[in-house]
């Protein structure tokens, strides 16, 4: 295989220790809107997606003025690091393509150009989400609203 440019961006099967174990009723915290806005807002951005069936994201080729972290996990712990599926992504204005099959991280720094993203094969479901650095999405392709 070719030597890739962007692949050092990817962290595949990022498992480390673990936090404690939680009682059920414990792990439904959240912050919501209200929350947040309450102490002035919050400089950070987190969305997670449950992947069911393959679709591309609807992103085009963009960059962004602050990193973005994406994650790739699964919904189903006892397959780990197996992510469930396939996704592939593009990276760098070569477009060099990824494929990730695993549990990852990919850390992007500000500037780098990614997507299109692609979510070629579900056999169980799995997560994909994004935590940026800011605190509204905004990029190349479609400014903050």
């Amino acid at each position: 295989m070719a030597e890739s440019k962007y692949g050092k961006y990817i962290f595949r099967d990022p498992r480390g220790k673990g936090m404690p174990p939680r009682k059920v009723e414990e792990a439904n915290i959240n912050l919501s809107e209200g929350l947040v806005s309450s102490i002035g807002g919050f400089n950070i951005e987190f969305n997670f997606v449950g992947h069911l069936q393959p679709h591309v994201l609807a992103d085009p080729p963009h960059t962004h003025d602050f990193d973005e972290m994406l994650f790739f996990i699964p919904a189903d712990p006892s397959i780990a690091p197996k992510l469930g599926g396939v996704m592939e992504i593009a990276l760098g204005e070569e477009w060099e393509k990824h494929t990730i099959d695993t549990a990852a991280i990919i850390c992007i720094p500000k500037g780098l150009q990614h997507c299109p993203v692609y979510t070629k094969k579900v056999d169980k479901p799995f997560y994909f989400g994004h935590c940026i650095l800011a605190p509204k999405y905004s990029s190349s392709a479609s400014p903050a609203q």
